[in-house]
């Protein structure tokens, strides 16, 4: 297939990118003008166009030749700041332009895969996720522009499949690890937290400052989070090579048109485990802190949907994300294409 990408020399699509032209598929990249890491595209072997997601005539001009989308473009956090009209304008806009170009070649356009983000998701109640978290779990009612516009793609990608039928399937990405980001993760880290508590004036976070400026030491120790009541806290994420092998077994399968799909790793990591083996590996000094007053990470996801209807077996579990940070921070080098850009949660 000719498959269109958009967001694609970001950490996902250049790995992704390079994964369908090893499986034989013709890749055309869409990138801003004057993208600076374009180049990773032209290295892989994919052809590049240059426009602007906000710009129909642009959209249209690169949907026209191809079969497939991959549309991974968007407006967030790590790459901003942005304005509330940009988030508007690149998420929600661009999003309407990817989809009404392919609903101008209806029958030519073969699948669509949306990117989507677990950033959608009420995901942060006081006392965490006591129940395993699945697609319908927890409501979408975020107020931060990147979640809201991407609750807005969503809606968008539902109107299209149910209005025109388009073959749209919907990944809810997690947090996303790349080459050596595990090593570098800022919730791991007490300078996070003390920044997080810092500017809080209610008589919880001040206590809960005190004790974190009592453990600091000018080193910068990584801290094995608990809640209020001394559960460690619990996350999951996905190692972008689960994202490649996602989008591999993904495209084309009719049973996942329509699907709405959140990934992760094949298990969540807790703070208890993960952080002395990060600790071992920077050797760094350890402590633990409850973090009274902080809606403490604490989910995990149900990924039955996914293997259900299309196979997806998750196989980087977070010990084999470190290893990999290790090798790339050793010597450069890893299995995952790296990128500039920062992680998206």
């Amino acid at each position: 297939m000719r498959i269109l990408m958009t967001g694609a020399t970001g950490r996902i699509g250049a790995n992704v990118g390079r994964r369908m032209i090893q499986n034989g598929h013709s890749l055309l990249g869409f990138t801003v003008p004057g993208d600076p890491q374009a180049s990773k595209l032209t290295d892989i072997g994919a052809d590049v166009t240059e426009g602007h997601l906000e710009s129909l005539d642009d959209v249209r001009r690169a949907v026209a030749s191809v079969d497939a989308v991959i549309h991974l473009g968007a407006a967030f956090q790590a790459r901003g700041p942005f304005t509330p009209e940009q988030y508007m304008q690149i998420n929600v806009q661009g999003t309407f332009n990817v989809f009404e170009a392919a609903r101008e070649r209806t029958g030519a356009i073969r699948h669509i895969v949306f990117s989507s983000t677990d950033a959608t998701l009420d995901k942060y109640p006081p006392e965490g996720n006591p129940e395993i978290l699945n697609e319908q779990s927890l409501t979408q009612t975020q107020t931060d522009w990147y979640g809201f516009t991407k609750i807005l793609g969503e809606r968008l990608a539902d109107r299209y499949v149910r209005g025109d039928g388009l073959p749209i399937t919907v990944f809810r990405f997690p947090w996303v690890w790349g080459a050596g980001e595990f090593l570098d993760f800022p919730h791991f880290r007490l300078s996070f937290f003390l920044e997080s508590f810092r500017n809080r004036a209610d008589s919880t976070a001040r206590q809960t400052l005190a004790t974190l400026e009592s453990l600091d030491d000018g080193t910068d120790p990584l801290v094995i989070a608990l809640d209020a009541n001394g559960r460690t806290w619990k996350k999951h994420t996905l190692d972008v090579r689960d994202i490649v092998q996602a989008f591999d077994r993904v495209l084309g399968v009719e049973q996942a048109f329509g699907g709405v799909y959140q990934l992760g790793g094949p298990e969540p990591f807790t703070w208890r485990d993960a952080v002395p083996v990060v600790a071992e590996a920077l050797d760094r000094r350890v402590v633990e802190a409850r973090l009274a007053g902080m809606p403490p990470t604490y989910y995990e996801f149900d990924l039955s949907a996914a293997r259900r209807d299309f196979g997806f077996q998750p196989q980087f579990h977070w010990r084999s994300t470190l290893a990999e940070a290790q090798r790339y921070t050793r010597t450069g080098q890893g299995s995952i294409v790296p990128t500039e850009i920062p992680p998206e949660e």
